[in-house]
């Protein structure tokens, strides 16, 4: 694809994720399926801009910022069924529509460029299930984030309840998921650099976040903390926003500066 076909793309991926998000809310069943439409069709975009990033490069597209935000948008929809179907999570449907289209939106305004060099301490077999265990709690984060901030809305005591409970199902997977990304991260650092841990700004920013989102699971258990536990939760989501993007938009130095 040429980027500037990739960019047309991914614009209209984004409009459709708004369309679905916004046709979402109706209670007529027409409406409803124009909304599944409108998500299947914007699903079918992102994944379609994955394929070509692979089969640009010939390897699993995480290396540039714009090749793992692209994945990260195609997370949302498989998920969310799993939410559905197994944890009664259809009423997030909604947020899991938005989340994707403004990621989409984001990546608007990034270098379309599919093509990246393939620095020879990502060809390891710890780097993938590394990157892919981070993506799924960022997926979830910014879920339970957004069900964090609408429960601050929420007028009716059963709804701020629901609304809290949901943002907790999320970060109970957000939290695991976390932990082994960071695990095989350390893994595959000791392998090519023959340390566990470097204490680089992205290494540091993210046991940060991981100890952030340990502090709300301990809020959640205990009544006196309880109400307090949301913005913790929604002082993760300000960690992993550093931690994926300012940390490299500094240009720091560190094991991390390839994924700028």
């Amino acid at each position: 694809m040429s980027t500037t076909f990739l960019k047309a793309l991914i614009i209209v991926g984004a409009v459709l994720y708004y369309a679905a998000f916004a046709t979402s809310f109706s209670n007529k069943k027409q409406i409803k399926t124009l909304s599944d439409v409108f998500w299947g069709l914007g699903f079918a975009i992102s994944i379609s801009i994955v394929i070509n990033n692979w089969v640009v490069n010939g390897y699993v597209p995480f290396v540039s910022m714009f090749q793992v935000l692209t994945f990260l948008g195609t997370c949302y929809t498989p998920i969310y069924l799993y939410f559905s179907f197994a944890r009664n999570g259809k009423w997030m449907r909604p947020y899991f529509m938005f989340a994707p289209a403004f990621i989409m939106t984001g990546l608007c305004f990034m270098d379309a460029n599919s093509a990246w060099e393939y620095p020879p301490a990502l060809q390891s077999p710890w780097f993938v299930p590394h990157v892919l265990m981070y993506m799924i709690s960022y997926t979830l984060g910014f879920v339970a984030f957004l069900i964090c901030v609408m429960s601050l809305f929420a007028k009716k005591k059963e709804d701020r309840l629901r609304l809290e409970e949901g943002a907790y199902d999320c970060i109970c997977i957000v939290f695991p998921f976390m932990t082994f990304g960071m695990f095989f991260g350390a893994i595959w650092a000791n392998e090519i650099w023959g340390h566990f841990w470097s204490w680089d700004t992205k290494e540091s920013w993210s046991l940060v976040t991981w100890l952030t989102y340990m502090l709300y699971l301990h809020f959640r258990r205990h009544k006196s903390t309880k109400k307090y536990a949301k913005y913790v939760a929604m002082i993760g989501f300000v960690g992993i926003i550093i931690t994926f993007f300012f940390v490299n938009m500094m240009n720091s130095t560190g094991s991390h500066t390839y994924s700028v």
